[in-house]
């Protein structure tokens, strides 16, 4: 097995580790500058790739870059993957275009002349679905839930693009301090590489995603819930404001709910997978606290696009934009801005983000109904309802 993908000299100055997902856009713009910076600054910057398969659909892409990586073409792999993940987010999501998603992985692989019967085989080998998963149960050790996340030099210095240029460009200015601790930087890096190997030897193995077939019980005293609390299907979906697939989920969920009002009931939970979207469900749950979470929540989803840009900004702009959706769905505005500068709700958001890994979720939007997991693709989250509603 190869080690951990680097793209420069790994006795440059400093290093980014970066945990990233295929289906992130987020982490396509954060690499997308990384690879510039290394590119332009060979002899200062390097940059390691570490997998966070946020999306549980992006697996096949994760497979597919280490399995490249065997025959000398990460990165190769890896720029093509990114230049086309519109298309292959669409492949992905539904059954039935999960052959043509294949057979766009196996035309990347032609494309940078790999060994085609190689790569097939490799794709099925287990040692990289075992990889997977230790760089999972290492990512969830070191608080990794989110991508992208990036340590430089072994310090995660937060997730704002130009923040992190900015560090890593002070640390080059401090060559002093570079030298004298050199030794002790690739002594980080080596323990974050060799890290799932270490934690399994002394934890347990978490879990990998919510178990099929098991009810699960979770705690919805405080959580927003549309529709009767008595109906016949409890859906509870772990969300968060700034996925895309979320955005297509809720409307999924609001459009058979609205069929079925008297028998379906919803309830949203927060997993904040993307940091910046914070701000965005403790503004939904002040919202929830004056009886206007779905007026917000339908808000929050519509603007989605403008509150992403927003949120990597100015705090303060980010903020003021948020208040401003406020006022259109009539919030007490004083209301909301003491909420959101006291983070009030900050608690309640860990706590259904704990409640959510214990369950073995990992990305977002997971979906149970009847206490029951079922996936992520919308259209068997439908069929299930309906399922439940014919019993």
């Amino acid at each position: 097995m190869k080690s951990t993908p680097i793209l420069g000299d790994k006795k440059t100055p400093v290093k980014f580790v970066v945990w990233s997902d295929f289906q992130c856009p987020y982490s396509k713009k954060m690499e997308q500058m990384l690879e510039d910076m290394v590119k332009l600054n060979p002899d200062k910057f390097a940059l390691y790739y570490k997998n966070r398969a946020v999306h549980p659909s992006a697996q096949l892409e994760h497979l597919s870059a280490l399995a490249a990586q065997e025959q000398g073409k990460f990165w190769e792999m890896h720029d093509l993957l990114y230049e086309n993940q519109t298309l292959l987010v669409q492949l992905s999501r539904t059954e039935e275009t999960q052959e043509q998603y294949k057979e766009k992985i196996m035309e990347f692989a032609q494309q940078i002349g790999l060994d085609l019967n190689k790569f097939q085989k490799d794709l099925e080998d287990p040692k990289f679905q075992a990889r997977l998963a230790e760089e999972m149960a290492e990512a969830e050790q070191a608080s990794v839930y989110s991508t992208p996340t990036i340590f430089i030099n072994g310090y995660f210095y937060g997730y704002q693009a130009e923040g992190i240029k900015e560090k890593a460009y002070q640390l080059l200015e401090k060559k002093d301090k570079l030298e004298l601790t050199f030794g002790e930087i690739e002594s980080k890096l080596d323990r974050m590489i060799k890290f799932a190997e270490q934690r399994k030897k002394r934890t347990e193995e978490r879990p990998r995603g919510p178990e099929q077939g098991k009810q699960y019980e979770f705690d919805l005293t405080k959580a927003p819930v549309i529709g009767n609390p008595k109906a016949k299907v409890k859906i509870v979906v772990f969300t968060d404001f700034q996925c895309p697939f979320c955005e297509r989920m809720a409307g999924v969920l609001e459009e058979i709910q609205k069929e079925h009002p008297s028998d379906i009931v919803i309830y949203f939970k927060n997993f904040v997978v993307h940091r910046s979207a914070q701000l965005e469900h403790i503004a939904g749950m002040s919202a929830n606290s004056q009886g206007r979470f779905k007026e917000m929540h339908d808000l929050l989803f519509g603007k989605r696009k403008e509150m992403i840009e927003a949120s990597q900004g100015d705090p303060e702009v980010f903020k003021n934009k948020i208040l401003e959706l406020g006022k259109q769905v009539g919030l007490n505005a004083n209301q909301l801005k003491k909420d959101l500068e006291t983070e009030k709700y900050k608690e309640l958001l860990e706590a259904d983000g704990k409640e959510a890994r214990t369950a073995g979720v990992s990305g977002t939007p997971s979906v149970f109904i009847n206490g029951y997991f079922y996936g992520f693709d919308p259209e068997v989250i439908k069929s299930k309802i309906k399922e439940e509603l014919n019993k």
